[in-house]
């Protein structure tokens, strides 16, 4: 059973796409959020309701977020470093994601890395693209 919360935060409607489709994969995701900044939306605010949807009962979350550099990274990465029980991966997927709802037990070192990797090993290029870009 997995012991940690899942934040996904993003862009726009991405976050709540992402848990949705995650669980049309997983089935119901239990302890989980979508965060979504919207344009009209300050950091400040944004972070206000991802602080929100970390909670405040002293478990671990893991924070998904969409881009490196964007708001809704920066605002989890600045809570992350003064939380050490928030742990922030940019560059979300689907594959992400599934892994992460399907864990088992606590975020920890190894899961943090099993997600990166699945997230590295989820980036190919298929031969029939790549030959064709060479011709």
């Amino acid at each position: 059973m997995r012991t940690f919360r899942i934040v996904i935060a993003g862009h726009g409607t991405l976050p709540a796409a992402l848990l949705s489709t995650t669980e049309l994969i997983c089935g119901p995701v239990a302890d989980a959020a979508a965060v979504a900044l919207e344009p009209t939306e300050s950091p400040d605010h944004y972070a206000e309701s991802l602080r929100d949807a970390i909670g405040h009962d002293g478990r671990r979350v893991l924070v998904l977020c969409d881009l490196l550099g964007g708001t809704p990274f920066n605002v989890a990465s600045a809570i992350a470093r003064r939380s050490p029980r928030v742990v922030c991966v940019s560059g979300a997927s689907l594959a992400i994601a599934v892994e992460a709802a399907l864990a088992d037990g606590d975020l920890d070192d190894a899961l943090v890395e099993r997600l990166l990797e699945v997230g590295r090993s989820g980036i190919v290029e298929t031969e029939r693209h790549r030959a064709r870009r060479a011709s």
